[in-house]
């Protein structure tokens, strides 16, 4: 008996859901089911989920906080994975961009605010972030292949941003990355530069999918 490819697969946590959401119209899913159905299970074993993410505010948005908190304790019991926190950081907005049908380009000093229309400042609204999500996810993947952790990766995101990593573990340390993508949108970048493709179907998610 032949031995099976070791896999680890990597979620990119925030990109996932919001894939998962704008393609399917889904977010509550057992994330082993849907390693399980990406995988040749003749040829591969699953070794170690790694699934990254960052915890929102507990006091700007305290009941999206419990539910995440929840959601991280349901993930910490799945089969497999291992969960990888970063941080979300507040970045603030000093200018605007517009393109205007009448005007063309042009830039907004103030907004309206959706609620009320009260007229606010650029330099007083800001957008929030994630910060260390990529770095820890670049560099578990580069890690984990230059200490032969695994023979195939299965990469759960569409960020481009992972591009040249992918590359240098395919080129040097001779490993496959295997890119796991939504219908839309594609991300040619990846679909270029990893060892393959495999597509995350309806059926994958709806075989995984948690009824509440």
């Amino acid at each position: 008996m032949k031995n099976k490819k070791r896999v680890y697969a990597y979620y990119d946590g925030s990109n996932f859901y919001h894939l998962l959401k704008l393609n399917y119209k889904i977010t509550s899913i057992f994330f082993h089911h849907v390693t399980n159905q990406l995988m040749d299970l003749e040829n591969e074993r699953l070794i170690k989920i790694k699934y990254f993410n960052s915890p929102v505010s507990q006091q700007e948005e305290p009941e999206n906080y419990k539910r995440q908190l929840k959601f991280f304790e349901k993930l910490k019991k799945t089969p497999f994975l291992e969960l990888s926190l970063g941080r979300l950081v507040k970045r603030p907005l000093n200018k605007i961009n517009i393109k205007c049908q009448n005007c063309g380009l042009q830039k907004a000093d103030t907004i309206n605010c959706p609620k009320c229309k009260n007229q606010i400042k650029i330099t007083e609204t800001y957008k929030i972030t994630e910060k260390g999500i990529d770095v820890q996810l670049t560099i578990s993947l580069l890690l984990d292949a230059l200490n032969n952790k695994y023979d195939t990766a299965l990469l759960f995101s569409g960020d481009a941003d992972f591009v040249p990593a992918i590359k240098y573990i395919i080129k040097n340390l001779k490993k496959e990355v295997i890119f796991c993508y939504f219908p839309k949108p594609k991300t040619n970048e990846l679909i270029q530069s990893c060892s393959d493709k495999r597509l995350i179907t309806k059926e994958i998610i709806k075989n995984s999918q948690i009824n509440s």
